[in-house]
């Protein structure tokens, strides 16, 4: 029976997707973008892609919050081609830490092929250089319709246009 269990456990092992994707902010302090990422119902300003961020549970900010994110659809294409459905899902925030600079969120629902999905971003200081990076990790069952490495492709697409975003909002701020 011991057997059995250690196969059955390598096997939902193997169905464990996991991995992270960073990107630089070579110009802007930790403590000057953790700010734009920390407001968890503003992704839609940092976010391609993502044309609706609200707050549908909770307090912002606060564990327990749940936020609808969702992208307009594509519009019909040729002749005979039907209109593309928006994509959604609902995001509770677990974990918001302002003296680490990271939060944590899972999905809890919508129509994008997501099973159980966890995700911590951090922002962390350059220890070598100006400014800081965001480190966005996560853990999931295989998503409907995506291979891991095509997950990990957009979110690194994402972190990125993320970062060029955060980083133009503060220095908008500064001025």
């Amino acid at each position: 029976m011991e057997e059995t269990s250690s196969t059955q456990a390598q096997e939902q092992q193997a169905q464990e997707w996991n991995g992270a994707v960073e990107a630089l902010l070579p110009s802007t302090p930790a403590a000057a973008a953790w700010p734009h990422l920390a407001s968890f119902c503003a992704l839609h300003q940092y976010l391609s892609g993502v044309d609706v961020c609200e707050r549908v549970a909770g307090e912002d900010g606060r564990p327990g919050c749940v936020r609808y994110v969702a992208s307009h659809p594509a519009p019909a294409g040729e002749e005979g081609q039907e209109q593309l459905q928006a994509k959604w899902a609902h995001e509770e925030l677990l974990e918001l830490d302002d003296a680490a600079r990271r939060l944590s969120y899972a999905v809890v629902g919508g129509n994008m092929g997501f099973g159980r999905y966890v995700a911590t971003m951090t922002v962390a200081e350059e220890t070598e250089a100006p400014g800081c990076r965001i480190v966005w990790e996560f853990e999931c069952e295989p998503v409907q319709g995506w291979s891991r490495d095509g997950l990990v492709g957009y979110l690194d697409h994402a972190v990125k246009g993320m970062a060029a975003r955060i980083e133009e909002a503060a220095t908008a701020d500064e001025s």
